[in-house]
């Protein structure tokens, strides 16, 4: 197949309660196939509006891209979310933060699926779908629904 590769967007929101503080990591994808973090994060106190949040989310699934590079030589402590994060390692960074894993369900960017988990490796997942095209505060009224029924699953 020739031509332009199809994109299928993704973004992951970090959110923590403990430092109310939120970070949302756009994504790059590599020749590869290998999706990985941009540098550039938007970071905000937490809450914010719900509409602030959906023109954020709109926003960086916007600016993903394929740049290809060799992450073979990156370090776990180069990780875009754990940089602007405030979590002093990264084991604490990934009990203080949950992640929300945004993406596109196929190559037509029209639906969002959301994916929430109370921590790492988490046997309970929370997932919910969205048209990419809703008004700006329906999404960030389901991120913050997804964040949280994640945050509830933190007591299990």
């Amino acid at each position: 197949m020739f031509g332009k590769k199809k994109l299928t967007k993704s973004i992951a929101v970090y959110i923590s309660d403990k430092f109310q503080h939120l970070i949302i990591a756009p994504h790059h994808e590599n020749d590869a196939g290998i999706i990985y973090e941009q540098k550039v994060c938007f970071v905000s106190d937490y809450p914010i509006t719900s509409e602030e949040l959906g023109n954020e989310i709109i926003r960086n699934l916007n600016i993903y891209s394929i740049k290809d590079v060799n992450l073979r030589d990156s370090k776990q402590s180069d990780w875009p979310a754990y940089k602007h994060g405030k979590s002093k390692s990264i084991t604490k960074f990934e009990k203080d933060y949950i992640n929300i894993f945004i993406r596109s369900a196929n190559d037509s960017n029209l639906v969002l699926t959301v994916e929430g988990s109370p921590f790492k490796d988490s046997e309970l997942k929370v997932s919910s779908a969205i048209s990419f095209h809703a008004d700006k505060d329906e999404i960030g009224n389901r991120i913050k629904a997804i964040y949280d029924a994640s945050l509830s699953g933190k007591i299990f």
